[in-house]
C-alpha cells in the first residue's frame, strides 16, 4: 500500500522540501501545530496565518498556551482553535483530528513543533475523513515527527538505544 502522507521538514537549517513534497500549499490549508514540551508553535502558527491559512488548532502540552496563542491570532477569515493535549498519546492525536475537523473543517497540514525544530504532514491526499486505518498512519508518522524534533538526550532509554 502506498504512503499517502508526506512528512517534511522546515525551520531553521531545514533543507527545503523535496518531491512532490515542495507542492505543499498553505493558502487555503487547515492545519493543526502540535507543540510538544521545549517547542514553540508561535512563530509557524504566524507565519501560516500570513500564507493564507484558513483555520487553525494549535495545542501544546502547557495549559493556556496555546489558547493564549489562539486569542492572539484568531481573525476573521482564519479562525484558530486553541486546546491543551500531548501528541505523544494517540487518544490526544485522535481528539486533536476530531476537534479540527468539527471546528474547522477537513485537515491538511498537521504539524509537530519541538525544541529540535519543526516537521508537517501533509494530509492532502486522505479523504475527507480520517478512519481508523488513516488515523493509524498518521499516529505513525505524527510519532516518526516527534522523534525528529526531540533530543537524543529527551527521548526515553529504550528510544535512544534503537536510534
Amino acid at each position: 500500500m502506498p504512503t499517502i502522507l508526506r512528512k517534511m521538514s522546515v525551520g531553521a537549517g531545514a533543507e527545503p522540501p523535496t518531491g512532490r513534497s515542495r507542492a505543499m500549499r498553505v493558502t487555503g490549508a487547515v492545519i493543526v501545530i502540535a507543540v510538544l514540551d521545549g517547542g514553540s508553535g508561535a512563530g509557524l502558527a504566524r507565519r501560516f496565518t500570513a500564507a493564507g491559512a484558513v483555520g487553525m488548532l494549535i495545542a501544546d502540552q502547557r495549559s493556556g498556551v496555546a489558547e493564549d496563542l489562539a486569542t492572539e491570532l484568531d481573525r476573521p477569515g482564519c479562525p484558530v482553535v486553541g486546546v491543551c493535549g500531548d501528541v505523544r498519546r494517540p487518544s490526544d492525536v485522535a481528539a486533536l483530528v476530531d476537534t479540527a475537523e468539527k471546528h474547522l473543517g477537513p485537515i491538511d497540514l498537521f504539524c509537530v513543533a519541538g525544541p529540535d525544530g519543526e516537521r508537517i504532514v501533509s494530509l492532502s491526499d486522505l479523504p475527507d475523513h480520517l478512519d481508523l486505518e488513516r488515523l493509524a498512519e498518521l499516529v505513525a508518522l505524527v510519532g516518526e515527527a516527534i522523534g525528529e524534533v526531540v533530543p537524543a538526550q529527551r527521548r526515553p532509554v529504550r528510544d535512544v538505544a534503537a536510534a
